[in-house]
């Protein structure tokens, strides 16, 4: 599992290391520089021209030892310097002024950044490490826009310059890095969008910190083993009974695919069996679509009413677990059909239209929920905008949890899921995903997991995991244009 770091619990704890063990802070800019060097040998032949751009602090330290590391493999180390050797402090003046002695082609820069000197292989960004939270400007941030003009590639030094280590957000304009080489943890900005897609590859360096003296508080990001562990065993002597019976209510007049998503999705993530609870509109494509699910029909409307609460509340028994919300539409009457069993205490997602309802009439869940907003439904949810939940989604994702006692999955590129005091990023998944009904996929994953007996918080994340995986697969097949959302829940694999 990779856990993230803040950049101020990085600094805390690399302090208190540095304080208690007596360690050479020297020797943990020599590991860091190392680390990049290894790095750049993958990008630049051996012998190359490298441009190493940096900053005055121990960001630039690391910079200058690299520059000296590459020399000593015979390549060529061109250095642009934002403050001169004799200005540069620490460990970080120390570095400066031996590569000075070493020979290295040293420009400090004042007024106008030049062009990136011909020749040169690929680009080291050391300017700014991960503790930045100001916006870049004058000779760095032309710095960052002749890099980001050169088309070389880049190693960014524990995150391309520009981005926010806490938060992802860039700080006026960023480095667009092919590699970035960060230490001992990964940070948060490394993983939340916009910086994580400037990251490129992210590498993480141990540069000689004891695991001991690590006992920082981060984002977990599952990775597959991780996801395994989470499933329970499935019986070699099992029955369709013994892995739970998911209802689906889902789906209205002009939304039959949603029903349809979500009930294939439930099936394929291993539930034993299915019933999916539909107005009558719905159910020929349904049954004909997904022959493997049952069919109930609780309204004979274009959707579903105040009267098909009785229905609905008649066919619960024996059921372990709900998906509620896609293609339910959102007029009142859906909501009275609906809001019992939302507030209940029946292991359940709610997703989709039944998050809009939840906004619109105030409903609040029960227990045992996962509730999986996207940004505009968790900006419903929250009364704040769109850019709000954007800007701060961990946090929102960790209050809306906090409300409503249910575990909240906030889909996006990078989703955040946040239950009580715990928060797990997911990365996996594509572009390719970006596409109507990849959220009613994964809403019957969740579901068919809940019903396996998982707890909301180990499905929400071994299902935001696995729909990640699918939609992989799938673009791998078919490329990132051509994939629907019955293409990812075809490749679902949970196993």
């Amino acid at each position: 599992m990779i856990r993230t770091i803040a950049p101020q619990d990085m600094q805390e704890m690399e302090h208190a290391f540095l304080d208690g063990t007596g360690y050479p802070s020297m020797l943990l800019m020599e590991h860091a520089a190392q680390a990049v060097v290894e790095e750049l040998a993958k990008l630049a032949p051996q012998g190359s021209r490298v441009l190493f751009v940096c900053g005055g602090g121990n960001n630039g330290g690391d910079g200058c030892a690299a520059a000296r590391l590459w020399m000593q493999r015979g390549g060529q180390a061109e250095v642009w310097l934002m403050k001169s050797p004799s200005q540069m402090k620490g460990d970080a003046g120390v570095n400066a002024c031996l590569l000075n002695a070493c020979g290295a082609a040293l420009r400090t820069l004042y007024g106008d950044v030049p062009a990136i000197p011909e020749g040169c292989a690929a680009v080291v960004d050391a300017l700014f490490g991960t503790g930045l939270c100001r916006e870049l400007e004058d000779e760095p941030l032309e710095a960052v826009q002749r890099i980001n003009e050169s088309g070389l590639p880049v190693v960014a030094v524990d995150i391309p310059s520009g981005v926010d280590g806490a938060t992802g957000h860039v700080l006026g304009d960023a480095v667009r890095a092919a590699v970035t080489v960060t230490f001992h943890r990964a940070k948060h900005g490394h993983m939340l969008y916009p910086g994580r897609g400037l990251c490129g590859r992210l590498v993480i360096a141990d540069i000689g910190i004891l695991p001991d003296w690590d006992g920082a508080q981060g984002l977990d990001i599952l990775e597959e083993t991780d996801a395994k562990a989470l499933l329970p065993v499935r019986a070699a002597d099992g029955h369709k009974g013994t892995f739970g019976h998911v209802l689906s209510i889902a789906g209205s007049e002009g939304m039959a695919g949603a029903a349809c998503l979500a009930a294939e999705s439930a099936l394929r993530a291993g539930a034993g069996l299915v019933t999916a609870a539909c107005t009558f509109p719905v159910l020929m494509t349904l049954q004909t679509r997904v022959p493997c699910a049952m069919a109930q029909v609780v309204s004979d409307g274009a959707a579903m009413d105040a009267g098909a609460a009785d229905a609905l509340e008649s066919i619960l028994k024996g059921k372990k677990a709900l998906a509620i919300g896609p293609g339910l539409g959102r007029n009142e009457g859906t909501w009275l059909a609906i809001e019992k069993i939302v507030s209940g205490d029946m292991s359940k997602v709610i997703d989709a239209d039944a998050l809009n309802l939840m906004a619109q009439f105030g409903g609040k869940p029960g227990a045992n929920t996962v509730l999986t907003p996207h940004a505009g439904e968790m900006a419903r949810l929250c009364r704040v905008s769109v850019d709000d939940v954007l800007a701060a989604p961990v946090e929102f994702a960790q209050q809306l949890a906090a409300d409503t006692g249910a575990c909240v999955l906030l889909k996006g590129a990078t989703t955040v899921i946040a239950m009580g005091e715990d928060v797990s990023l997911n990365v996996t998944g594509c572009e390719a995903m970006a596409t109507g009904g990849s959220g009613d996929v994964l809403t019957g994953v969740i579901a068919g997991l809940l019903a396996q007996g998982m707890k909301p918080y180990d499905a929400a994340r071994a299902g935001a995991f696995y729909h990640g995986k699918a939609g992989e697969a799938a673009c791998a097949k078919l490329g990132s244009r051509a994939v629907t959302a019955f293409d990812i829940a075809a490749n679902i694999r949970i196993e």
